[in-house]
């Protein structure tokens, strides 16, 4: 009995260090501003005062900075990544731990939705006028493309259906290309996503490009790279599931000889990675190139493109083989393929619906202002099939 009795202690001692330690160390701790793993602003102490307790606004917040501040909050994540594969689970935040060290999303077909982007994507198209062309490239997913990959027993939807219900319904005024095919059937198609992030790879990304240019009736540019490579990229699906034995990924960043590119952040509100240089002075857009260099060391290295995603920037490219004016609409999935655009059109406005609101200029305005005759929309599947921004075309 005396023995039961001790035992009981020491778990009910351990239980209270263990509570009452990470209470401690937790307020003993500096709050964090910004978390690399997650590639977001945590939340700090929120603002005290009685009508922010009346409304609720107060306790919301709280409540999301007591998950934001957790003492040791990412090493407690990847505890359980572990302990999940240890009991031989193959999910984790809607992330499949697939084969040969690849993390694959899982894709949940939502048709309210899609058919609701497809309707805005319609209306824009058709209410352009009949000199301007509008091409859309829909980016395969690594769920789909490298579906082989994908634990035995998964409950994934099919991104073909999605694709071809996507295809049905637009507009015949939008020239439409989706290379989930011919992805899934190249040898070498493990190099066209990463393993730990979301996103295609540069390689992808120029595979992407030579089927959007196939589609327009365009030639592929002969251009000549410089390559710089930059390792240990951990990337968003990581993030979710870290795993201490996850190999991380490489980068390419293609930089063309004799060219000079120069990005103007003409609209730079977006999701905070902005490179330094897209601070405005005297109400004149910040400049850059193509890359951003303070973010090759970062995390997050795969906003080394572009410096991230921003409501709209505008891109000179002297060396370019066409002197056209072009709009490109798009998700995260085009800024890696910025710069083979950049061989091919000289002046180009990017536009990133995410970051749209009531102030900001119509997309058609800005056709109509610069004489663009190519609009080019670039988003990938689980984007169309999930984001409600569409709206912002109209």
């Amino acid at each position: 009995m005396k023995v039961t009795k001790i035992k009981n202690y020491i778990v009910i001692c351990l239980f209270l260090i263990f509570v009452f330690g990470f209470c401690f160390f937790g307020i003993l701790q500096k709050d964090r501003d910004f978390s690399e793993m997650e590639n977001r602003t945590l939340q700090k102490f929120p603002e005290v005062s009685y009508e922010r307790i009346k409304s609720g606004e107060f306790t919301k917040e709280f409540e999301t900075y007591m998950s934001d501040q957790v003492f040791l909050k990412d090493e407690l994540v990847s505890v359980k990544t572990v302990t999940d594969l240890a009991f031989l689970k193959t999910k984790q935040n809607d992330v499949y731990f697939g084969s040969d060290g690849f993390y694959l999303k899982e894709f949940r077909q939502n048709n309210e939705q899609l058919d609701k982007n497809v309707g805005y994507i319609n209306t824009f198209a058709d209410k352009m006028p009949e000199d301007v062309k509008v091409s859309f490239l829909l980016a395969p997913n690594a769920v789909s493309v490298l579906e082989d990959k994908l634990p035995l027993i998964n409950d994934t939807d099919d991104q073909a259906a999605a694709a071809k219900r996507i295809e049905d319904s637009l507009s015949d005024k939008v020239s439409f290309v989706c290379p989930l095919d011919d992805f899934s059937k190249r040898s070498d198609k493990d190099e066209l996503y990463y393993h730990t992030d979301h996103h295609w790879t540069t390689k992808g990304a120029e595979l992407g490009f030579d089927a959007l240019m196939e589609r327009m009736g365009e030639s592929v540019p002969e251009a000549d790279f410089t390559i710089e490579k930059l390792a240990d990229f951990y990337g968003t699906m990581y993030s979710q599931a870290p795993y201490a034995l996850a190999e991380s990924d490489t980068i390419v960043l293609p930089t063309q000889n004799d060219n000079e590119i120069t990005v103007s952040y003409e609209e730079p509100q977006g999701d905070h990675t902005a490179p330094k240089a897209c601070k405005e002075t005297d109400g004149v857009p910040a400049k850059s190139g193509l890359f951003a260099d303070e973010l090759r060391a970062v995390k997050d290295k795969y906003a080394t493109f572009m410096g991230g995603n921003f409501t709209r920037l505008r891109i000179n490219s002297e060396g370019a083989e066409k002197d056209e004016s072009v709009l490109i609409v798009k998700d995260s999935y085009c800024n890696s393929m910025m710069p083979y655009f950049c061989t091919k059109y000289k002046d180009i406005t990017v536009c990133d619906l995410r970051y749209f609101g009531m102030n900001t200029e119509a997309v058609s305005r800005l056709v109509e202002e610069r004489g663009i005759k190519k609009v080019i929309l670039v988003y990938n599947i689980d984007f169309i099939n999930s984001d409600n921004s569409f709206v912002w075309l109209e």
